[in-house]
C-alpha cells in the first residue's frame, strides 16, 4: 500500500488531484467551513496551547488553498483585535468570566476563535455580504448560541441569570457581524 501512495506521489498524481480539487470555489468555501469547525472544537476543548498550533496550521491553509482577495489578512487581524477589545470588555464588565487566569481578560484559546472566525467572512460566510439584515439576525441568534455551547465545553461561565449574558452577547453581534460586512464591501470598492 505504502509503495503504491509513494508512486502517486512520486508521479505527482494525487497531490495533483487533491489541489485540482480544492481549487473549485465551492470546495474552498467547505474546506473554509470546515476548517472553522474543527478550529473551534480544537480551541474550545484543548485550551491555549492547543488552539495556537491548530490556529497557525489552519492559517497556513487558508492561505494556502482559500485565501482570494487582496485585504485578507488585513480582515483578519481587523476581526481579530475587534474580537479581543469586544470580548475583554464583555468579561471586564461580567457578562462571562473565566475559571482559569489569562495574561488579559480573556485567554488566549478565545482569542484564536476571533482569529478563525474571520477567516470565514469572505468565504464560507461570504453570502451574508449582501444581506446584512440577515447578517443581523444570524449574527444576534448564532454568535451568542456559540457562546453559549462553549460555555458547556470550556471553562467559561455566564454572569447569573445566563440570559442576560445571551441578550448582552447577542447585541454585541448583531451589530459586529453586518459591521465587517460593511467593511469587506468598504475594501471591495477601493
Amino acid at each position: 500500500m505504502l509503495s503504491v501512495l509513494r508512486k502517486l506521489y512520486l508521479q505527482n498524481r494525487a497531490p495533483g488531484r487533491l489541489l485540482q480539487l480544492i481549487k473549485g470555489a465551492a470546495n474552498k468555501k467547505l474546506l473554509n467551513a470546515a476548517l472553522f469547525q474543527l478550529g473551534w472544537f480544537a480551541c474550545v476543548l484543548g485550551g491555549d496551547a492547543i488552539a495556537f498550533v491548530v490556529t497557525a496550521t489552519i492559517l497556513c491553509i487558508h492561505q494556502l488553498f482559500v485565501v482570494n482577495k487582496r485585504f485578507e489578512w488585513s480582515l483578519i487581524a481587523i476581526v481579530a483585535v475587534t474580537g479581543f477589545v469586544v470580548d475583554s470588555s464583555l468579561a471586564h464588565f461580567g457578562v462571562f468570566s473565566f475559571k482559569s487566569s489569562s495574561l488579559f481578560y480573556i485567554p488566549f484559546w478565545l482569542f484564536c476563535l476571533w482569529v478563525l472566525f474571520a477567516t470565514t467572512l469572505n468565504h464560507s460566510l461570504e453570502w451574508l455580504k449582501n444581506w446584512l439584515w440577515l447578517a443581523v439576525i444570524l449574527g444576534g441568534f448564532f454568535g451568542p448560541m456559540s457562546y453559549f455551547a462553549g460555555s458547556r465545553l470550556a471553562d467559561v461561565a455566564l454572569s447569573s441569570p445566563p440570559l442576560l449574558s445571551m441578550v448582552y452577547i447577542s447585541l454585541c453581534w448583531a451589530v459586529l457581524l453586518p459591521a465587517f460586512y460593511l467593511y469587506i464591501r468598504f475594501r471591495e470598492v477601493q
